[in-house]
């Protein structure tokens, strides 16, 4: 464990000096192709297990039914946050007055009951 925490400590040290040159710009593709590769391995891995291939049918729907319940869980999460702290909000100017609001119920009204208004 403490491996692992060395290393993000001096990813976020790396980062942070390295912050105004142009490395940084290239850690988010290579970060892609070493998650490839991670994931790659790690099918490797799971292929190569005799017992994992053998035991696949068993283990294959409870597998499935985490997997679609994780990701939708996953993203239902990732759309709250999004919607509660990333997502512009409306100016004042924007937002609709309760009293326009209002007036527009009542036309609406009076053109169902056949009435025209005269606003």
């Amino acid at each position: 464990m403490i491996p692992i925490l060395l290393c993000i400590a001096t990813g976020i040290l790396t980062g942070y000096l390295f912050r105004k040159t142009g490395f940084v710009k290239y850690t988010g593709p290579l970060l892609s192709v070493v998650i490839m590769l991670l994931l790659f391995f790690l099918g490797v891995s799971v292929g190569s297990n005799k017992q994992v291939i053998s035991n696949f049918s068993g283990i294959g729907l409870e597998a499935l039914l985490l997997t679609v319940g994780g990701t939708l869980g996953s993203l239902i999460c990732a759309k709250w946050v999004f919607a509660r702290f990333f997502a512009r909000k409306k100016n004042r100017s924007e937002q609709p007055s309760p009293v326009n609001n209002l007036s527009r119920c009542s036309e609406e009204e009076d053109d169902q009951k056949g009435n025209k208004s005269t606003l």
